[in-house]
C-alpha cells in the first residue's frame, strides 16, 4: 500500500470515529432533554374498522420546533392562510410534489420521526387470536406468546383463510367479530360464530378445518373471555399511542409531553394512560424476545389540541397520511401510481417501528425473532401493575 493510500486510509478512519462519536453525544445528550412530541394519526375509519378504501392505520410521532416545522409546511408549498393538509395537497401533482419535498428534507429522520404503522384486516386477525385463542390457552394453562406462537398463528391464518375458505366468507366472519367486540350482545355473539360455522363449511383444506374449529371451540369460553374487554379494544389508535410512548421514552428517558391532534377515543384513555405513566412505580420489564418493554411510560403529560394551533400537527398529519397512502400502495401491489413511486423511492420502512402490525410469512421463532430468551407474560403483569397504579396526569 502506498504511503498516500496509507495516509488516505486513516483520513477516512478518523472521520468515522469522529462521526460515531457525534453520534453517541448527540444521543447521550438527547437523553436529558424532556421533549414534545406532536401526534397526528391517518386511516382511523371509527367503527368501520374493515374500510375497504383505507385499509391502513399509521400514527406519526414527530419531534420539531416551530421553527423547523414551518420550514417544512413552506416546502409543499401550501396555500392555505391557516393550516396545511394532505387530503387538499395530495389532489393536484404540484401537492404530491410539495409533500415529497417535505418527506425528502434532512429534519425528516429516525431521530425526529417514529410511525406506527397498522394492516387493519391483518390486526383483526391477530385480535381474534389474542382475544379468543390466547385466552382459551390461558384457561388451559399455555401462553400462546412464548416465542411469538401468537404472531405465527396470525400470520398463517391471514393466508390460509382467504385462500382456503373464499374471501367473501373470511370478509363475513371479520365483521361479524368486529360487531361483537364492539356491542357484545349474545345476538352478535351467535353471528359471529355462525359466521365461523359457515367458513368451515366453506373450507377446501381438511387439515385446516381444525384451525377453524378451535375458533369455534372458543364459544364455550366466549363470557369469560370478553368479560373486561372494552368495546373500542379494536381502536388502533390505542395501542398505536402506546407504542410511540415505548419508542419515545428510549429516546427521553427523562420524560417527554404529548400533544395530539383531537381524538375523541384517546381523550377518554386519558386516564387509562395516565396510570400507565404513575412514575411512582418501579420499573418493571414485561413480555418476551424482541417484544420485551419497560413500564412506567416516561410521558409527563397527555394533552389534545387542533392542527391549526401547532405547524408541528400538520406536519405529523401529512407524514402520518403519506405513510398510510404508501403502505396502501404496498398493501395492494401498487405499481403504477406517481405519487406512490416517488414514496415508495424514499426507504419510508425504516421510520416504522418494530411494534408494526403488518402480515408476512414468517412463523418459526428464528424468522420472526421471538425465540425465548426469558421474561414474563405481559399481558397478566400489565393487569397486577395497573392494579396499583396511580394517575401521573393532572
Amino acid at each position: 500500500m502506498s504511503r498516500n493510500s496509507q495516509t488516505r486510509r486513516k483520513q477516512k478512519l478518523t472521520a468515522q470515529k469522529k462521526k460515531a462519536t457525534a453520534v453517541i453525544a448527540k444521543a447521550a445528550s438527547e437523553r436529558l432533554k424532556v421533549a414534545t412530541i406532536f401526534l397526528d394519526e391517518s386511516g382511523n375509519t371509527g367503527s368501520n374498522i374493515i374500510d375497504e378504501d383505507q385499509p391502513i392505520f399509521t400514527l406519526s410521532g414527530c419531534k420539531f420546533t416551530e421553527k423547523e416545522s414551518s420550514r417544512l409546511i413552506e416546502l409543499t408549498g401550501s396555500r392555505s392562510p391557516i393550516e396545511a393538509h394532505f387530503k387538499k395537497l395530495k389532489r393536484r401533482k404540484s401537492g404530491q410534489d410539495g409533500i415529497i419535498r417535505l418527506m425528502k428534507h434532512s429534519l425528516i429522520n429516525t431521530d425526529r420521526v417514529k410511525v406506527e404503522l397498522f394492516h387493519k384486516k391483518f390486526m383483526v386477525t391477530t385480535k381474534i387470536v389474542d382475544l379468543l385463542i390466547e385466552h382459551m390457552m390461558h384457561l388451559r394453562g399455555e401462553d400462546l406468546y412464548l416465542n411469538g406462537a401468537n404472531i405465527a398463528l396470525s400470520n398463517m391464518w391471514f393466508y390460509c383463510f382467504p385462500t382456503f375458505c373464499g374471501e367473501e366468507q373470511v370478509q363475513s366472519m371479520y365483521k361479524s367479530f368486529v360487531k361483537m367486540i364492539q356491542e357484545q350482545t349474545e345476538n352478535r355473539i351467535n353471528e359471529f360464530y355462525h359466521s365461523v360455522a359457515e367458513l368451515l363449511n366453506s373450507c377446501t383444506h381438511e387439515s385446516f378445518k381444525q384451525d377453524i374449529q378451535m375458533i369455534l371451540s372458543t364459544q364455550l369460553i366466549i363470557d369469560d373471555a370478553l368479560n373486561g374487554i372494552e368495546k373500542d379494544a379494536l381502536d388502533p389508535s390505542i395501542p398505536a399511542l402506546f407504542c410511540q410512548c415505548l419508542n419515545w421514552g428510549e429516546i427521553h428517558p427523562k420524560g417527554f409531553h404529548i400533544i395530539h391532534d383531537d381524538s375523541q377515543t384517546l381523550e377518554k384513555q386519558r386516564s387509562l394512560f395516565a396510570q400507565y405513566m404513575d412514575w411512582t412505580q418501579d420499573t418493571i420489564e414485561l413480555g418476551y424476545d424482541r417484544r420485551k418493554f419497560n413500564l412506567p411510560l416516561k410521558g409527563k403529560s397527555l394533552n389534545f389540541s387542533s392542527s391549526d394551533q401547532y405547524t408541528q400537527l400538520q406536519v405529523a398529519d401529512i407524514i402520518a397520511s403519506s405513510f398510510s397512502y404508501w403502505a396502501s400502495g404496498v398493501s395492494r401491489g401498487e405499481s403504477e401510481d406517481y405519487f406512490f413511486l416517488e414514496l415508495n423511492k424514499l426507504g419510508l420502512d425504516k421510520f416504522t417501528t418494530k411494534n408494526k402490525i403488518w402480515p408476512t410469512h414468517d412463523v418459526t421463532p428464528k424468522d420472526l425473532g421471538t425465540e425465548y430468551d426469558g421474561g414474563v407474560n405481559p399481558v397478566d403483569n400489565m393487569a397486577s401493575y395497573l392494579m396499583k397504579a396511580k394517575s401521573n396526569i393532572a
